[in-house]
């Protein structure tokens, strides 16, 4: 097996335990954005779902279709529709299960300023391959695989009525999750460097246009890019 200088490091260790691990794909998909799932699709395994959300655009609705029927298997792999994955990109999630099997784990990082930032800039300039995500900074869902057991305790949190700040009708998937993370104090790890590019080169659900250029928005650092 190839492993890219990113993960080679810990080999040994991830080799421990494959069997026990299964991960399953889901594609947080909306009506119409056909192009990135033409992209997308033949990257993944053929067993991967596209969970379709449709009607007026709701990214958190389209992301709570996408945990709900838990698979039975051990984690569940959630990627947006738009995303890019990096070259190898199944072995290179393995690896990171493998790795840290019992946290949710962030496969983008975008390039907004903060600790989260600085902090995933120090871990890849010292070749560390983790770096956390802050409570109190966005919670990007690009890219997110959750260990089944925690995507259960997240949807029964929901399932309470919480009173999450903002609008009656939610409708950013990254501020509902990192409300969540932030108040159950779950720590999220965010793969150093990033496994998915989130390219901005299609429409978003939520405006009319893409922003492409917008650092923010892509990842700070992309396992292609480097």
């Amino acid at each position: 097996m190839l492993l890219s200088p990113a993960w080679s490091s810990h080999q040994a260790r991830n080799l421990e335990g494959v069997a026990a691990l299964s991960v399953h794909y889901r594609i947080q998909h909306y009506a119409g954005r056909d192009a990135g799932l033409e992209r997308l699709l033949p990257l993944l395994p053929p067993t991967t779902e596209v969970v379709t959300d449709s009607g007026e655009a709701n990214p958190f609705r389209g992301f709570l279709k996408c945990l709900e029927n838990l698979p039975d298997t051990t984690h569940l792999c959630v990627l947006q529709d738009d995303v890019l994955p990096c070259k190898g990109f199944l072995t290179e999630l393995e690896l990171a299960v493998r790795d840290r099997p019992d946290d949710v784990l962030s496969l983008f990082v975008g390039g907004l300023p903060g600790r989260t930032k600085r902090d995933f800039l120090l871990a890849l300039g010292s070749g560390i391959r983790w770096s956390p995500v802050y409570f109190r900074e966005i919670h990007h869902v690009v890219g997110l695989v959750w260990p089944i057991p925690i995507a259960q305790e997240f949807m029964d949190w929901w399932a309470s009525s919480p009173r999450v700040p903002g609008p009656k009708v939610q409708r950013s998937d990254d501020a509902v999750v990192g409300y969540w993370a932030r108040t159950t104090h779950r720590l999220f790890w965010a793969t150093v460097p990033c496994l998915v590019e989130h390219p901005d080169d299609t429409p978003s659900t939520i405006r009319t246009q893409s922003r492409f250029g917008d650092k923010g928005r892509r990842a700070i650092m992309f396992l292609d890019d480097l």
